[in-house]
């Protein structure tokens, strides 16, 4: 029995360990995607606050057709 628990314990443990490399992963991945936009939010001459804004505003009227 004890043997069944330790082989959990080290199997839950290298579950959680490739976990948080995917998580990693997916962190730079997510960080590298916001710099390119952020880059070609600066070559448009559109501040990003004002991409911000209008992608906003059009999932808010995405939600208002949705709901009625």
């Amino acid at each position: 029995m004890t043997v069944a628990i330790g082989d959990e314990i080290r199997d839950s443990s290298a579950f959680a360990e490739k976990m948080n490399d995917s998580f990693d992963s997916t962190r730079l991945r997510i960080r590298g995607t916001m710099n390119r936009m952020l880059v070609m939010a600066e070559k448009t001459g559109v501040g990003w606050k004002v991409w911000l804004g209008f992608f906003a505003a059009v999932c808010l009227l995405f939600i208002y057709v949705w709901l009625f």
